[in-house]
């Protein structure tokens, strides 16, 4: 049997690698293709990229960050060692999945985070702010952003503080 000199069967391979690859793609650019946030290098708290996805009313924060635990201890990335303090002063909670545990880095070691919050409309009218034991970063400045112009269920991303629909 020749199965492979026919035609169709290459045809098929072909048609069903580029739908796998399709499939996996989800619309948003690699880290390694965007520009990281203008920083010291050997700052303990830098800033790699956000990515805000719209869930309707409300919206979840994907903070990409490089942090230097320099603590004798393992740092567990929840509050309330880790907190995204919102205009008001108020914590915005953590997106929590049951299924993953959180992200922690060990003692004395610098290691790349991803760290996930639940905003509501009102936490996007001014300045976000990450708290990591004391050591602050800007991750929205003051303007405000408004919700409704992001597209539901589409990923948008920035690399500073400064977040702009264009």
């Amino acid at each position: 049997m020749h199965l492979f000199k026919r035609f169709e069967v290459w045809l098929l391979l072909v048609a069903g690698g580029i739908a796998m690859w399709w499939s996996f793609q989800d619309g948003t650019t690699p880290a390694d293709d965007l520009p990281v946030a203008a920083m010291s290098p050997d700052s303990p708290l830098q800033l790699r990229r956000c990515t805000l996805e719209r869930d309707f009313g409300n919206a979840r924060l994907d903070l990409e960050i490089r942090y230097k635990n320099s603590s004798p201890r393992q740092l567990y990335m929840q509050p309330p060692d880790v907190r995204l303090i919102n205009a008001a002063g108020k914590d915005v909670p953590p997106f929590i999945l049951p299924v993953e545990k959180p992200a922690s880095i060990e003692a004395q070691t610098t290691s790349d985070l991803r760290l996930r919050f639940w905003l509501e409309k009102a936490d996007l009218a001014g300045p976000l702010t990450l708290d990591i034991r004391g050591q602050t970063l800007e991750v929205k400045n003051s303007a405000p952003f408004d919700l409704e112009k992001l597209e539901n269920k589409k990923p948008k991303v920035w690399t500073g503080a400064v977040w702009s629909l264009q």
